[in-house]
């Protein structure tokens, strides 16, 4: 039984390093710190990044819903003349739903693209987080003997 505990305990890379218990202790908790410190920093980034995208969305829902109003307040005074001219205003109506569903369109690319952005600069962010991790990861000694 006694030479089971040993060998888990003997297997353990910093009691193998030549840092002192005191020493392993502290620089586990420094690599644990520059971690968590660009761990959050991404977090951070990605919070923000949110809260953007959804203020540009709603700017753009706000275009929306305005765009709407106003094709109302255009087909108000159309009704005054649909009984002498009905089909001027099948015309000017047919022009409207075209011109309304172009509109549309164009607010779902707009939104399309600003989601699209949104996850290219989460994607740089989350790759430059990566790229920190690992350096801090490589470029401490001890973790270098710990994975021999």
């Amino acid at each position: 039984m006694e030479t089971a505990t040993q060998e888990r305990t003997s297997s353990r890379p910093f009691e193998q390093s030549t840092m002192p218990d005191s020493d392993a202790a502290a620089f586990s908790l420094g690599v644990a710190q520059r971690l968590m410190s660009s761990l959050t920093a991404f977090s951070i980034v990605a919070a923000k990044e949110n809260a953007r995208l959804a203020a540009e969305l709603q700017v753009a829902a706000l275009e929306a819903l305005h765009e709407s109003q106003s094709a109302a307040l255009r087909w108000q005074p159309m009704w005054s003349d649909a009984l002498t001219d009905p089909l001027r205003l099948f015309q000017r109506g047919i022009a409207e739903n075209l011109e309304s569903g172009q509109r549309a369109l164009t607010l779902m690319g707009a939104s399309a693209r600003l989601v699209v952005q949104a996850a290219d600069r989460l994607q740089t962010a989350a790759t430059d987080t990566g790229r920190r991790v690992r350096e801090t990861l490589n470029g401490s000694p001890g973790m270098r003997e710990a994975r021999r």
